[in-house]
Parts: C-alpha cells; structure tokens; sequence
C-alpha cells in the first residue's frame, strides 16, 4: 500500500465543501429546466444531472486535492485500492426525489482512509443545509456544532432505512425487515442514504441502517456521524465490491440492538 503524506483535514474539508456545494448550485440551475432521463430501469433511474454534477465534482477535486476517485457515475478514477486513500464521491443521491422535484436530495464527498472516513460534506442544496464533519475533530450544520441524540431505547428511537433498487423485495426479505423494525417509535424512508445517515449525525434520527448499498451513497455520512459521535458498522455487502452492510446509531445501545436481530 502507498505510503501518503500527511493532509490538513480542515483544508481536505473546505476542497469537499466546494465541491458539494459547486455541484449543488449547478443541480438547481439544471432544475430550471425539463428532467433530461438517460435510463429508466424497474426499480432505478439515471439522470443528465447526475453526470453534468460529477463532473463538475471531479473537476475541482482533480484541481485542489487531487487523490483516487471512487464516484457513482464514472466509477473508480486513479488507481483507487480500498484500503487507500480516495475521495468518495456521490454527486447526486436521491435521484428520483431529484426528478419529481421533491426537496429530499444532496451531493456529497467523503475522504476516506485505510477503509475508515476521514471527513465528509453532504449538502441539500434545495434547503441550503451543509452537513460536515472531521472524525475526531466534530461535526457540523452550516458551520454551527451537531452530534447525534443519544437515545438508547428502541420503543424511543426513530429508524430511517430503504431498499436499493438492486435487493430482493420479494416477500420473505421483506417480511423479515418488517419483524426487525416493527418495534422502533417510528421508520422513515426518505430516499437518500447520505441524507437520512447526516440527519442521525444532526439528531433528528437515532438510527440508519440498509444492506447492500454502494460505498458512495453512505461515505460522507459515515464520516460526519462518526464525527458526531455515532456507533458505527460497515461491513462488505453482497452485491458487489463496493455493496456495503451499514448501521450508524446515536447510541452503542441501538447498534447493539440492531446487531442482535441483524448477526
């Protein structure tokens, strides 16, 4: 493995945030006009904007830190090793929230490490919300410090969570989620792994947890709920190299719960 130098976290942080944010205003700009849809499978849907954003991402990250890529559209740009150093890169994630117009989508960038976050940016730029955060150092919403609830119980806990449009749905997997989740306060499903992981970072959920979903949905989040003080696992998936296994729980007593049920 390539030995790296050393790299200032907070200046590693503002490159993300430009990043996101640049992508963001762009995504607003493209809304402005009629949806431009590339494909259109059963259960997922690619977009003009999804593309037009990525660029834009890769553009200045190539300019100000340029490290490996792994990104949603394009996939995996300079040599990317998993246990490297690599942005993580998702430029638009709550694509289909994105083409009704529904105000429920982010950009995000993740810098990750020897397979651990390091730091991440999620901004919903249809609400001007900037999640950030450095493991080790803190988290924040547009600048302002968050962390995670801290809620311990599960008859109190909300629990956010979705299907990939890749994973099984048919009756059995499905029965069995309803068993594991039936027992939290309340389940959310919003669409956007990124966003639904920052909002447990922010304390307006305790708990997400999905299968199966790509490294880049979730790399930004997990380094902003780690960041917050969350109990975090993430763990190889199924469907394929970069498919993970996520929990990001505002207590080590939800993660254990979840655990339990979910070996």
């Amino acid at each position: 493995m390539a030995i790296h130098r050393e790299i200032d976290a907070s200046a590693a942080l503002a490159v993300a945030v430009s990043a996101v944010t640049e992508a963001g205003r762009l995504l607003l700009d493209l809304r402005r006009n009629p949806v431009e849809v590339l494909s259109e499978a059963a259960h997922d849907i690619k977009l003009k904007a999804d593309q037009l954003a990525e660029a834009r991402i890769l553009s200045i990250l190539a300019e100000r830190l340029p490290l490996p890529v792994l990104t949603e559209e394009s996939g995996e740009h300079g040599g990317v090793e998993e246990n490297a150093r690599m942005w993580v890169v998702d430029p638009l994630d709550g694509t289909f929230n994105y083409s009704r117009g529904m105000p429920m989508c982010c950009s995000s960038v993740g810098l990750w490490e020897n397979g651990e976050p390091v730091l991440g940016a999620v901004y919903n730029f249809f609400h001007d919300e900037l999640f950030t955060g450095i493991v080790g150092q803190g988290a924040w919403l547009n600048g302002k410090p968050i962390a995670v609830s801290g809620v311990r119980e599960v008859a109190k806990a909300s629990l956010a969570s979705g299907f990939p449009h890749h994973q099984d749905k048919s009756d059995a997997p499905l029965l069995d989620f309803v068993r594991q989740v039936q027992s939290f306060k309340k389940i959310r499903m919003l669409g956007t792994a990124a966003l639904m992981g920052a909002y447990v970072a922010g304390g307006w959920l305790d708990l997400y947890a999905e299968d199966d979903i790509w490294l880049w949905d979730v790399a930004a989040a997990a380094a902003i709920c780690r960041a917050a003080g969350a109990s975090m696992r993430l763990r190889s998936g199924k469907a394929g190299r970069w498919a993970r296994e996520v929990v990001l729980a505002a207590s080590p007593e939800l993660l254990a719960v979840w655990e339990a049920g979910h070996p």
